[in-house]
């Protein structure tokens, strides 16, 4: 255990003076001379410790000190000290004006510039890595070919690039590394052009959507159109982009059943009809270009959904 101060001991620049107070906890605070001349009461514990090792003039020494630094025209990583600012920082410290290599300036403590803490400008954590060399590395369908002298929103560097389908872009450092953009467009182009051959439109519906039972992976009950809400299950279903509410209910086999008997009626007669048009359609083109097809939901007399189909088939 540390010895308790006493009269004439020196902790820091404080020497113990022969009088002491009590605060309302009932901790000692000891008169205290510091080497400058000052007096002041000091905590007992602070003094053991090392929380007061002067009334404040190593601090204001210390600082002192840091602004003789003469760092203008120095540089520290991707900054440039350009001078001295006029203002300081909120613990009093020495702000330097400096220039960053993406050609932004900031104000920098001499301190984190000396201790290598700052080496950029901060723009969105960016400059440090986003000046890596990535000529001729490839990222899905896109090769880097060049760096181009401009920025996105975020501050990365733009590159110049090359698809596998020989068309050029350009595309930002993040989106490359990080994977975000993966072609110049033709992907997605092709993906959509290999969706529309697999779904059947008809009339504006998808009829394997329809058909589909398959259950979402972020669904948690495991059944297709019910949801666990307030330890209650709620039963909905979509048609053409519309969401149709169809109970609450307390057990996940009410809830099941009302989803799938709303499937029948609404899906089921769906697709029923889509496929008795598209045969007439078929068989008469001039027909089908002035008989499109028309759906619309409404409820019964029961409350129940029912489908109402144009044209008769």
């Amino acid at each position: 255990m540390k010895p308790k101060p006493a009269p004439g001991k020196i902790y820091g620049r404080w020497t113990v003076l022969d009088d002491y107070q009590l605060t309302p906890r009932g901790e000692r605070k000891w008169l205290c001379r510091c080497e400058c001349g000052a007096q002041r009461y000091v905590l007992e514990r602070g003094l053991i410790y090392g929380g007061s090792t002067s009334c404040g003039c190593l601090a204001r020494e210390h600082s002192g000190r840091r602004t003789t630094l003469k760092l203008e025209g120095q540089t520290f990583g991707m900054l440039t000290v350009l001078s001295q600012s006029q203002r300081r920082a909120p613990n009093g410290a020495v702000l330097w004006h400096c220039r960053c290599a993406c050609g932004s300036e900031c104000e920098v403590p001499g301190t984190h510039l000396a201790t290598g803490k700052r080496t950029h400008c901060g723009c969105q954590s960016t400059c440090a890595y986003s000046y890596t060399d990535i000529t001729g590395r490839v990222f899905h369908r896109l090769t880097a070919l060049y760096p181009l002298d401009k920025r996105d929103n975020a501050g990365y560097v733009m590159w110049r690039c090359r698809c596998t389908c020989g068309n050029e872009t350009e595309v930002s450092y993040n989106a490359l590394v990080y994977g975000n953009v993966k072609s110049c467009g033709c992907r997605k182009r092709e993906h959509n052009q290999e969706l529309h051959a697999y779904l059947t439109h008809v009339g504006g519906t998808s009829l394997e959507m329809l058909r589909s039972r398959k259950v979402p992976k972020n669904n948690t009950t495991g059944v297709r159109g019910v949801y666990l809400i307030k330890g209650k299950y709620v039963a909905k279903i979509v048609f053409q982009k519309k969401q149709y509410f169809l109970g609450t209910f307390d057990n996940l086999e009410e809830a099941q059943n009302a989803r799938l008997a709303a499937e029948e009626r609404i899906n089921g007669a769906a697709v029923r009809f889509c496929e008795r048009w598209q045969q007439k359609a078929d068989a008469d083109p001039e027909w089908a270009e002035t008989h499109p097809l028309r759906f619309e939901v409404e409820r019964d007399d029961e409350r129940q959904l029912i489908l109402r189909c144009w044209p008769e088939v």
